[in-house]
């Protein structure tokens, strides 16, 4: 696992761990050149601070770590557009369009080679025999999440939105075991959303963790977990571009492994459903488009 991984996933990490991951990740090529001292300096932590996150990358020092981090950014090409900054200052438009457009493809693209097919399988299951789908997903995530319960409300199927007006938890504890848990959260870094996790493990839960962070410790927890690429920092960065698309495939993958396990039903639906919004009391005349 690459060292940038490593200080992204965060796994059992402290507070200060935290944030000299953040420094590190903002200027890696700054700190490989960095002195133990130095770094701790810009982390505003002690020296031993940065040591014993070297210890828990798996490094026996500061030395071990800068060297095997200049290695890492030998190997890996440094591109000045990433999925954190797409685009430029001097960009024009059309530059820009260019250079989101090819972010969209290599998000996709990327999620698509990560994904494990009996994982998205297991989770498709899980989805079509819950009695109820319960969705988590806060801020940005929780757009996704949305636009998932809007799509399975068109075939006649109404999740819970768990976080909606902030009673996440007590929504939580009316989930039961024949329910099944989608939970969006890219970074899977979160106190709250973990602690939800273990008690829903405690009763049987199932749940499907769609994140950017498949070593986190909200992974470990999942039944199933499905990674969205995107590659992005947790603050340093433009917006939320290439993880949400990554969020937003995968999300869709499920809605179409739901739609296709009853296809020719969801087809009639439809088709009836479209005859009674084009003719009679809830003709729809576009003003709402």
């Amino acid at each position: 696992m690459l060292i940038a991984e490593k200080l992204r996933a965060q796994v059992n990490f402290t507070p200060t761990d935290e944030t000299l991951a953040e420094v590190i990740l903002a200027a890696p090529q700054e700190v490989a050149e960095l002195t133990a001292q130095a770094l701790a300096a810009r982390a505003h932590c002690s020296h031993a601070a940065v040591i014993r996150l070297c210890q828990k990358l798996g490094f026996s020092g500061y030395r071990a770590f800068t060297v095997a981090l200049v290695q890492e950014l030998s190997a890996t090409p440094v591109h000045a557009d990433d999925a954190n900054f797409p685009f430029q200052a001097a960009d024009t438009l059309r530059e820009t369009t260019a250079k989101m457009t090819q972010l969209s493809l290599d998000t996709i693209k990327a999620t698509g080679q990560r994904l494990a097919m009996p994982e998205l399988v297991k989770a498709v299951h899980l989805l079509i025999h819950a009695r109820r789908i319960v969705l988590y997903g806060h801020g940005d995530r929780a757009v996704s999440v949305q636009g998932f319960a809007n799509k399975l409300s068109k075939i006649d199927c109404y999740p819970v939105l768990a976080d909606q007006f902030g009673e996440g938890n007590w929504n939580t504890t009316n989930v039961r075991k024949e329910d099944c848990v989608l939970m969006v959260s890219y970074r899977g870094r979160s106190r709250e959303y973990e602690n939800i996790v273990r008690y829903l493990r405690g009763r049987g839960v199932p749940i499907i963790l769609v994140t950017g962070r498949p070593e986190s410790v909200l992974a470990q927890l999942s039944t199933v977990c499905l990674e969205a690429a995107g590659d992005e920092f947790d603050f340093m960065k433009i917006g939320t571009i290439a993880s949400q698309l990554a969020t937003d495939y995968l999300l869709n993958l499920l809605f179409a492994g739901i739609y296709a396990q009853d296809y020719e039903g969801n087809i009639s639906a439809l088709k009836a459903r479209q005859g009674v919004l084009t003719s009679g009391l809830l003709a729809e005349d576009g003003s709402h488009e």
